[in-house]
């Protein structure tokens, strides 16, 4: 699935219904929304102000999130090149709706700052990938960029699927206790990876991530990864 024409797709649809009243932005339609953020360059603050109203609307409402997806599309496809393979592309654009909901939104150039960050997180998580082991080779990836498509889209998800997502998060969830309980996993790293990481996928309503606490999580990510592998890519 190529996740910048899904992303394209859901814009269209939501620019035929209109730009929201309940968004109280200024302009006639949501194309010159967009036309105004793309134009950081000639008109930085416009851009800005632009932008960090969706993104602050995109914590309650998901069309906002594919507004701003859609605008800053091509600003990280240029940040990306035309080396990186169509997979690093899509893992960037989910990184990017996850920027988008999580980060600070305070300062200038802001849509550049905000790619930026997005291609940053899917340099380093490409650079994570690796081998452990010796007779028994085990491959740690990032987590398959189809599962998080959902979250940004706005197609009513398959009944079957969502089932299988809670399923699969319940077994996550009780692994995880049981290696706290156990000692292989500390209670600070969980909360931190529970609070900042997974309840913020599910539910992007909630405060925005203070720096320390996303660096917590960060680190509380790379403990859990194998719990993730085990119970999470496989659902």
């Amino acid at each position: 699935m190529n996740l910048f024409r899904h992303i394209e797709a859901d814009y269209r649809r939501i620019a035929r219904d209109g730009l929201p009243d309940q968004w109280c932005i200024d302009l006639a339609t949501l194309d010159d929304v967009v036309e105004a953020i793309r134009d950081h360059r000639e008109h930085q603050e416009r851009s800005d102000d632009l932008t960090r109203r969706l993104a602050t609307i995109a914590r309650t409402d998901q069309r906002a999130t594919v507004v701003v997806l859609y605008a800053l599309a091509p600003l990280l496809g240029a940040r990306l090149g035309r080396a990186v393979t169509a997979e690093y592309r899509t893992d960037a654009l989910t990184e990017l709706a996850m920027v988008i909901l999580d980060s600070p939104l305070d300062g200038p150039r802001l849509a550049h700052r905000l790619v930026n960050r997005a291609h940053t997180r899917v340099y380093k998580a490409a650079r994570r990938v690796e081998q452990r082991g010796v007779v028994h080779i085990v491959e740690i990836a990032p987590m398959d960029p189809q599962r998080m498509a959902a979250s940004v889209g706005t197609c009513a998800a398959d009944i079957a699927d969502g089932v299988t997502d809670r399923l699969a998060l319940a077994r996550f969830n009780d692994a995880a206790r049981v290696a706290v309980d156990n000692g292989d996993l500390s209670a600070s790293l969980w909360t931190a990876f529970r609070d900042h990481r997974l309840r913020r996928a599910l539910d992007p309503s909630g405060p925005t991530s203070t720096g320390v606490q996303r660096k917590l999580a960060s680190r509380a990510a790379r403990r859990i990864q194998p719990l993730v592998d085990q119970y999470l890519h496989a659902a």
